[in-house]
């Protein structure tokens, strides 16, 4: 039988019964380095499960011990692996967990949106133009809500818009604010270019 608490109905993880959020990052097989880039091979990893995002995860024995001799370092010693590849239509999205929902563009529009969802609530989205006939694509715009930055919600959102186009050639526009250009610094993508004939003619119809 499954524990519930004395007060408040089942446990959900939105009133800290699981613990603090873990970072996340997108699943590319065993890692081989940790978040503070210390090779996970000299000291040894333990694979972790996050009852919260319902994912599996991996915690770096080396700052495992740092973190516990001083308790304000940051939290980075255990985080959590998203398939960035498992991507939901809204209907089917699991309603528990850490997933991501993909919207696709209407039809005749070019423009769709990739969803981070806790427990079936928007923490982050990244709008997203893709031209087939092209093969270009421009990642138009990432959010994070604020009480979940720092965590690798950015860069997994990131990770999930290049899994839906691979080989295409990616772009990005420089935004405007201190947050979004503190992110927009550290993606490796050219600066978005003029739209393309036929992104013109899907928004102007």
């Amino acid at each position: 039988m499954t524990e519930q608490p004395a007060f408040g109905g089942p446990r959900s993880g939105a009133r800290g019964e699981y613990g603090d959020l873990l970072p996340i990052r997108a699943a590319v097989g065993v890692p081989v380095q940790c978040l503070r880039n210390e090779y996970l091979g000299l000291y040894g990893l333990t694979q972790t499960y996050s009852h919260r995002y319902r994912l599996h995860g991996t915690l770096c024995e080396t700052c495992h011990l740092t973190e516990a001799r001083d308790p304000q370092e940051r939290r980075l010693a255990e985080w959590a692996h998203l398939d960035v590849t498992a991507q939901h239509l809204p209907a089917a999205a699991p309603q528990q967990g850490l997933v991501l929902v993909t919207h696709p563009p209407a039809p005749g529009a070019l423009t769709g949106q990739i969803e981070l969802r806790l427990d079936n609530a928007p923490v982050g989205a990244a709008t997203v133009t893709c031209c087939p006939a092209c093969r270009t694509a421009a990642l138009d715009y990432v959010q994070v809500t604020a009480t979940h930055r720092r965590l690798g919600y950015g860069r997994t959102l990131v990770a999930a818009a290049r899994a839906r186009a691979p080989e295409y050639t990616w772009t990005a526009p420089l935004p405007d604010g201190g947050v979004a250009q503190a992110f927009r610094a550290r993606l490796a993508y050219p600066r978005a270019a003029a739209p393309c004939v036929h992104r013109i003619r899907s928004t102007s119809g």
